[in-house]
């Protein structure tokens, strides 16, 4: 039996499906849920969170984890799945401690917040940038300049006012 599959005989009421993922084995795991569940992925050996990816489909948004245990040397993938209205899930960072950087990835460039997460904030763009990139509904008709402030804080415009001229 695969990890996925043992997480479904594990947690039948919190496992929706289970199935492959490019060969890795996948479980659909309902977002209430995805902390009790990622406690035992962890317990299984499952040692290193390796991805957390964002996903946006329109409709819902998906988040899609990447666990590699090093003793056993397998893969699995969890996923969950937003809507897409407040896309919001646990945080994994009291389990694994690269989640706090990971999941500050996935918030900057998909918009997917991680509750109790102890330090959610931008990490590859600036403070005052307007939107997420890798949404469908990122404008890229409006162009965003970044200048560094007299006190090195990066200033953000979308007319390029701040940008200097030497």
């Amino acid at each position: 039996m695969n990890p996925a599959e043992e997480l479904k005989q594990l947690f039948p009421d919190s496992v929706v499906s289970v199935g492959l993922q490019i060969k890795k084995p996948l479980a659909i795991i309902k977002k209430e849920d995805l902390l009790n569940v990622a406690k035992k992925v962890k317990e299984m050996g499952f040692d290193n969170l390796s991805v957390i990816t964002g996903i946006d489909y329109r409709d819902r948004f998906e988040v899609v984890y990447n666990f590699f245990s090093y003793t056993k040397k397998q893969n699995l993938v969890l996923k969950v799945i937003l809507e897409h209205k407040n896309p919001e899930v646990a945080s994994l960072a009291s389990i694994w401690k690269v989640a706090d950087w990971l999941e500050r990835e996935t918030y900057d460039l998909v918009g997917i917040k991680f509750s109790g997460h102890p330090n959610l904030k931008r990490i590859l763009l600036p403070d005052g940038w307007i939107g997420h990139p890798l949404r469908k509904d990122y404008d890229m008709n409006v162009d965003q300049f970044v200048t560094v402030g007299e006190d090195g804080e990066d200033i953000v415009s979308t007319d390029g006012t701040n940008l200097l001229r030497r």
